[in-house]
């Protein structure tokens, strides 16, 4: 998570986000559960050991490493936007294929002898049209974040088991920490994607005031001078005001979006209990919330998935707790 200058109005507009995520997330497995017994439920699952965690932290890390070495050394834009268009493609594959089959159930078509479903056609064409999409409108930014963000939350929350899912979230908070406070790279990829407008986070972009004290006399009529010919409105009451406008950013890695929902669903999964699924949510908000207002204080670049994880054990302590009363 990434900070500038913070207000109210972006702390909102990042929890909207994040609630879009979670609870579409939830209802995409809904639907994927729907009708499923546990035994089919449980068959999905293919990611129940330590090892599995240690693999995919494995390829978190060095695929991290090999995009900023690249970037590095050789600038490759091209490179990283054929990355993300890959990745948007996958992950929104996910998502459109489980709304098409909800829509067009039992439908197929026969190539060459071979039955394809109707579902599956229609996914992947929205997907590439949604890459496209992506590329030609920067706006579709934070739309394609969130969108990927489901369908990776989703996929890795049919695949690990609840005790690995959460044990796997652990690995990843102590992971953020380090990449934000002690190698910082987690903040040099924020930069790249920020840079080249990929979709590997959502941000919130405003304008904000900082009172004139802040700047010396020179810096303050230079300002000053370069907003005389803009004529919006906001800028114009913050100059009165005696405030000077700054750009106001915040943003929210995928990753902060989707692995919480990957335990939410697993939960799910493996307890066959939606009830403990939204304790997951909640408590995941709670530790947004609590990142938001601690992001607004010291003002600097915090790792978000560490009080993610903080709040969802919390919840899972109460949810257990509550339990034992009813």
């Amino acid at each position: 998570m990434e900070f500038k200058v913070i207000e109210y109005r972006q702390l909102i507009q990042i929890v909207i986000m994040f609630l879009i995520v979670q609870f579409f997330g939830m209802f995409l497995a809904a639907i994927m559960f729907s009708g499923a017994t546990y035994s089919q439920i449980q068959s999905a699952v293919v990611l129940s050991s330590v090892y599995d965690i240690i693999y995919y932290v494995g390829i978190i890390v060095i695929m991290s490493i090999i995009l900023l070495l690249l970037f590095k050394f050789f600038n490759l834009s091209l490179l990283f936007r054929v990355y993300e268009g890959v990745l948007i493609f996958i992950t929104s594959l996910i998502v459109f294929s489980i709304i098409f089959t909800l829509i067009i159930p039992n439908s197929s078509l026969y190539i060459y002898g071979n039955s394809i479903g109707i579902s599956v056609i229609a996914a992947i064409g929205v997907a590439l049209v949604f890459v496209f999409a992506k590329n030609k409108w920067a706006f579709m930014r934070n739309t394609a974040a969130i969108v990927a963000s489901v369908g990776a939350g989703v996929l890795l929350g049919v695949s690990f088991s609840f005790i690995i899912a959460y044990i796997f979230m652990a690995v990843l908070a102590v992971y953020d920490f380090i990449a934000v406070f002690i190698t910082k790279h987690m903040l040099s990829l924020a930069r790249i994607a920020e840079d080249n407008n990929l979709a590997f986070m959502v941000t919130v972009n405003e304008i904000e005031g900082v009172h004139e004290n802040n700047f010396s006399k020179q810096t303050l009529k230079k300002i000053k001078s370069s907003y005389k010919k803009i004529k919006n409105r906001t800028i114009k009451n913050l100059f009165k005001k005696k405030f000077v406008p700054v750009a106001a950013r915040v943003g929210l890695g995928t990753g902060d979006l989707a692995v919480p929902l990957m335990v939410a669903i697993a939960a799910y999964g493996t307890y066959m209990n939606f009830i403990m699924s939204f304790f997951v949510i909640f408590g995941a908000i709670a530790g947004l919330l609590a990142t938001m207002l601690i992001l607004r204080k010291y003002k600097r670049a915090l790792p978000a998935i560490p009080p993610l994880f903080a709040g969802i054990t919390i919840f899972i302590g109460l949810y257990m707790l509550i339990g034992k009363f009813l």
